[in-house]
């Protein structure tokens, strides 16, 4: 990937990390050119290819759809046979190098490693999200990633959230609780029928303040793994696409979690011989439990 930001220096500045601290998550407008997607997005759309072709030879659709528009296609595909998303995330089907190339971009390593004093390990987790118009499945409720996240809670944990469209309130942002990582981790609890661990109180308190995100395709927001947010319905006729990853400082440890199995440092100036190359991840990968676990 042509990592096409990396004359614009992102490291964060002062005032951006007080105002991280403060609220627990951080948006910065623009740090990627858009054409630095386009890979993953060609990634995105061959799956989308093979399994219209795959739901044309069971006769389940008529129409591959294929002048459809990257935000559109796959919610065209599936409303032919009244089908939806079988899982809230994709994962086997879109690892490679165009994912590893976005989650090792300088320009997001450069928001990470202020963070993280430049020391900085992958957790190993990622997904790209679509979401389709009116679905309950990707609509998430308010909740702390650490809920998720086995003995996380005392380790900074950041997850990076990037819109592959523009979103906003119509098409299923996010929604954060600004400062609400100070309280700690609060008890979470699953609710029947729901796919989504909720938290055990309603963590809005008094007239506490929701900060819904409208952000542009190049745009991160970078947030701390016990700060409340969730995800919104999409109420348009397109895809709210999207893409995430986490890091921690180099060092943090990862045991109890399932993807630690590919976890790996993707900067480091004190032991730069430990960084990672897509060959390295790639092997990590190949031998991991999570390429043959993962349907999707």
């Amino acid at each position: 990937m042509a990592k096409s930001s990396e004359n614009r220096t992102q490291s964060l500045n002062q005032e951006q990390i007080k105002s991280f601290q403060d609220k627990g998550y951080l948006v910065i407008d623009r740090i990627i050119d858009s054409s630095d997607f386009d890979l993953l997005i060609s990634v995105i759309s061959d799956v989308v290819d093979q399994q219209a072709k795959h739901f044309y030879e069971e006769g389940r659709i008529s129409n591959l759809c294929r002048e459809s528009e990257f935000d559109t296609r796959w919610y065209e595909i599936l409303k032919q046979f009244s089908g939806q998303n079988e899982v809230y995330g994709w994962h086997t089907t879109v690892c490679g190098k165009p994912l590893f190339d976005l989650i090792t971009h300088d320009a997001v390593l450069d928001v990470v490693g202020s963070l993280t004093n430049d020391e900085i390990q992958f957790n190993g987790d990622f997904w790209v999200r679509p979401k389709l118009p009116s679905e309950k499945l990707t609509t998430l409720p308010w909740h702390q990633d650490s809920a998720y996240m086995p003995n996380t809670e005392h380790h900074t944990h950041l997850s990076v959230w990037m819109p592959l469209v523009d979103v906003d309130h119509e098409n299923g942002t996010l929604q954060f609780l600004p400062g609400s990582h100070k309280r700690g981790l609060r008890p979470h609890h699953r609710i029947e029928g729901e796919a989504f661990k909720s938290p055990t109180r309603d963590p809005i308190v008094g007239d506490a303040e929701v900060e819904t995100l409208e952000m542009k395709v190049g745009d991160l927001v970078i947030f701390n793994n016990l700060v409340f947010h969730r995800s919104l319905m999409n109420q348009t006729q397109s895809i709210r696409w999207s893409v995430d990853f986490r890091f921690s400082q180099r060092g943090t440890p990862l045991a109890g979690l399932w993807h630690q199995h590919i976890a790996c440092i993707v900067r480091s100036r004190h032991s730069p011989k430990t960084v990672a190359s897509w060959s390295d991840w790639q092997a990590l990968w190949e031998s991991s439990p999570h390429k043959a676990n993962f349907l999707w």
